[in-house]
């Protein structure tokens, strides 16, 4: 016997809360009082009589119809069934609604549209009692559904299950989906999209697809079956696959471009290559792309502001999604360094020949007194103390008291890990008379000094949004300015306090994609906001969307370009057993529903009930009639004699008027 709606537990706690119930009215029913009075006064002279009341239960019989009627409705409701209940299959679906799915053959249906035909065919085919999952083949994407054998909710899913501009993990949704099924006796895995993978998902998925259609298969392994939709061999598609942007180390507004490009067919392609900034063209090329191979294409072009580059080629094919990419041009602006002179000319020369050699500064030479309309971007002091508060980005050079008879001491550490000294790797350092720097809190040490313990030589600095350089050691007490590692020093600590550089510039592809600094909001190309996960200083979030991406943070507004990635292009061979029908369910063992039966029963034992209490009222008051004091028997009385008397007696009144 198996209960549908409620368990057995359930069914005794509901009857023994109702049975409680009922009890409680027949013990707290109050019985009427008969009295006899002489007098139409009985108001006054009935009084109530205070006296100790027993809890009885008067009609036994009664009580024990009603809680059989209450077990029988509470049965009837749990809906149990005779005989054995077959449980339905555990079955997951994955919906293959990545880039490829977007393909739309001349003359034919979009890939998508034949996959929602596929899945909801494969639907209909399964038997209502079947738990059916739906997922999505994209990597980390979130299921469309949950098990459920809501066969309108599923339909309604696949129909409006929408492309995505990512490629597919086949092997990873795969086991995503056999783990969702748990080893259930009876499981269906079902795939259904294009099947196309590349080398290593190829190996990933002979692997899966041995350990589920070996003749001995673990137990518990589901059945594994794939509904390829759409041909490979009729779609046309060429694709970009990448952008990448390098700043000329001589000339900063001059880049050069790399563009890679595939083609999928298995012909030979001619297709136009243009390029453009912010709308602007910029050019246009002929491209010739070998059957199934990967071309690199180089250019050059000037341009001296930020922007979107993006390429395009042309004619449009079956794919339109990777017809084009985008690729945001890092802003370029010169950094005004000033030098403050404090009658230390030589220092100011050396300081100047240094940074001329970088296109990215312009430094000039100012006064100690700096007003607010010359403020620069870096200001670099020599020979005074560092304040306690500081008004900009700041590099600072002081030197120790010399000391008769010192002698020169060895730079033997670097801190690699550093911005500002990353290209720093010389021990052919020496330096007189260094400073003694005061490490606060929040310091990162960039250079020490020959000692036991090591001597902090270089610091680096963050306060009050400002970062600071200071250089224990004056330039002309050391041989650091004739080695090439001054100039990096110098370029580096400009780069760390201005970020004026970006030397290159790549394409990101759909999926998953880290960003570097703290990030507040994340808006898609579609205006939607993108989920995001915190992984330390950087935030992890999945694009499955191409275009422009608005990158909010703490200090202002970016953008990123998304592009689609390079795709797949193996088909996937279907073994027979993968393309066979849906395994037959067994005939479910005949049962019947006992509820009808149930309501039949408990409307009897309430007929019963009622019959029982009333009949029991009336024999009790009956009783209480025949016991009751002072009631004696009626007299047999003649009613005609008795007429005739009352008629007399009415007449000779009136008579005697």
């Amino acid at each position: 016997m198996n209960f549908l709606a409620l368990s057995p537990v359930q069914v005794a706690l509901v009857w023994a809360g109702l049975a409680a119930a009922a009890l409680w009215l027949y013990l707290h029913h109050r019985r009427p009082q008969h009295r006899k009075v002489s007098t139409l006064r009985f108001w006054a002279s009935v009084q109530p009589i205070s006296q100790p009341r027993r809890r009885k239960l008067r009609e036994p019989w009664a009580f024990l119809a009603q809680i059989l009627f209450l077990l029988l409705l509470v049965l009837a409701l749990a809906n149990p069934r005779w005989g054995s209940q077959l449980q339905g299959r555990s079955v997951a679906i994955v919906l293959d609604a990545s880039i490829w799915s977007q393909a739309r053959p001349a003359g034919e249906q979009a890939w998508i549209d034949r996959e929602r035909t596929e899945a909801l065919r494969l639907l209909d085919s399964l038997p209502v009692e079947d738990r059916v999952l739906l997922l999505r083949a994209e990597p980390d994407a979130p299921p469309i559904l949950p098990f459920t054998t809501d066969r309108s909710a599923l339909r309604r899913a696949i129909q409006n299950a929408q492309p995505s501009s990512v490629a597919a993990d086949l092997p990873r949704a795969l086991e995503t989906a056999r783990a969702a099924l748990g080893g259930a006796r009876r499981g269906l895995l079902v795939y259904v999209g294009p099947g196309l993978v590349d080398s290593e998902e190829e190996r990933s998925l002979d692997q899966l697809r041995g350990e589920m259609e070996s003749p001995d298969k673990i137990a518990g392994q589901p059945q594994f079956l794939m509904r390829l939709v759409g041909d490979l061999a009729s779609v046309k598609n060429r694709g970009i696959t990448r952008l990448s942007l390098r700043r000329d180390a001589a000339q900063p507004d001059r880049w050069r471009l790399l563009t890679q490009l595939k083609n999928y067919s298995n012909e030979k392609e001619d297709v136009a290559l243009a390029f453009s900034v912010n709308g602007q063209p910029l050019g246009q090329r002929k491209v010739s792309l070998t059957p199934n191979a990967i071309a690199n294409e180089e250019d050059e072009f000037t341009w001296d502001r930020g922007g979107m580059l993006q390429a395009e080629i042309s004619p449009s094919d079956a794919l339109q999604a990777d017809d084009r990419a985008t690729v945001r041009i890092p802003t370029f602006r010169t950094v005004r360094v000033a030098i403050v002179a404090n009658n230390a000319a030589p220092f100011a020369a050396d300081m100047l020949n240094v940074l001329s050699s970088n296109p990215y500064v312009q430094a000039q030479v100012l006064p100690a007194e700096l007003s607010a309309d010359n403020s620069p971007d870096i200001a670099i002091f020599q020979g005074v103390n560092v304040p306690a508060q500081f008004a900009s980005n700041s590099i600072w050079f002081f030197g120790g008291a010399p000391a008769a008879g010192s002698k020169p001491v060895r730079v033997t550490g670097w801190n690699p890990q550093h911005p500002v000294t990353r290209w720093v790797r010389t021990h052919d350092i020496s330096v007189r008379n260094p400073a003694t720097l005061k490490i606060q809190p929040g310091d990162s040490v960039l250079a020490y000094t020959e000692g036991d313990p090591p001597a902090p030589l270089i610091l680096a600095r963050g306060q009050e949004g400002h970062r600071i350089l200071i250089v224990g050691f004056n330039p002309h007490d050391s041989n650091f300015p004739q080695e090439s590692a001054f100039p990096l020093l110098m370029a580096g600590g400009v780069e760390w306090m201005t970020h004026s550089v970006d030397e290159v510039a790549d394409s990101l592809s759909t999926g998953e994609i880290d960003l570097p600094g703290p990030v507040t909001k994340i808006v898609a190309p579609s205006g939607r906001d993108v989920p995001f996960a915190r992984k330390g200083a950087e935030v992890h979030f999945l694009a499955l969307e191409t275009g422009t991406y608005g990158i909010v943070a703490p200090g202002g507004e970016t953008s990123i370009a998304v592009n689609p990635p390079a795709l797949p292009a193996q088909l996937v061979q279907p073994t027979q057993a993968e393309t066979a029908q849906v395994e037959r369910e067994p005939l479910p063992p005949p049962s019947w529903d006992a509820w009808r039966w149930l309501v039949l029963l408990a409307t009897l034992a309430l007929w019963a009930e009622w019959r029982l209490y009333y009949s029991a009222r009336e024999r009790q008051r009956e009783k209480e009639v025949r016991e009751a004091p002072g009631n004696l028997p009626l007299p047999e009385i003649d009613l005609e004699l008795d007429e005739k008397e009352t008629s007399a007696f009415r007449n000779s009144n009136l008579v005697g008027r």
